[in-house]
């Protein structure tokens, strides 16, 4: 039996205990976004429920308010992929973030990690992972 499956990507769904914070901080932050208002919805006191925030061509969808979220991000890594990984660096520590300095890692790729105030770790990498000859 062949497998027709033909996957067309992949979301990352981040639960966060206030999404308008963690859409704030992502966008001002890391640079994503704009949010589109279109594409979030509200709770009734007009908060955060679900929504999503570009990253260039793909997005992440964002869960808000949720009274009792899991342990966020522990445990979670994303990987981005930039085309300037010293320019992501710059940005986020003119945010007056904590950040990583770039650095050129052995399996290929330039990058610089931070993890948000959720416990979401971000690294930013410039170029590809490179497997060794087999």
């Amino acid at each position: 039996m062949t497998d027709q499956t033909h996957f067309l990507g992949v979301t990352a769904y981040l639960r966060y205990p206030d999404g308008d914070a963690a859409a704030d901080w992502l966008t001002r932050v890391l640079g994503f976004g704009p949010v589109d208002p279109r594409r979030v919805a509200r709770d009734s006191s007009g908060g955060w429920q679900e929504g999503e925030l570009a990253i260039g061509p793909t997005r992440i969808d964002i869960s808000g308010g949720s009274a009792d979220p899991p342990e966020s991000g522990a445990g979670m890594l994303l990987i981005a992929h930039v085309a300037d990984v010293d320019a992501q660096y710059d940005r986020i520590r003119a945010a007056g973030v904590d950040v990583d300095p770039p650095k050129d890692e052995a399996y290929g790729p330039r990058t610089c990690h931070v993890t948000d105030p959720w416990g979401y770790r971000w690294y930013f990498w410039q170029g590809e992972a490179v497997y060794p000859a087999q």
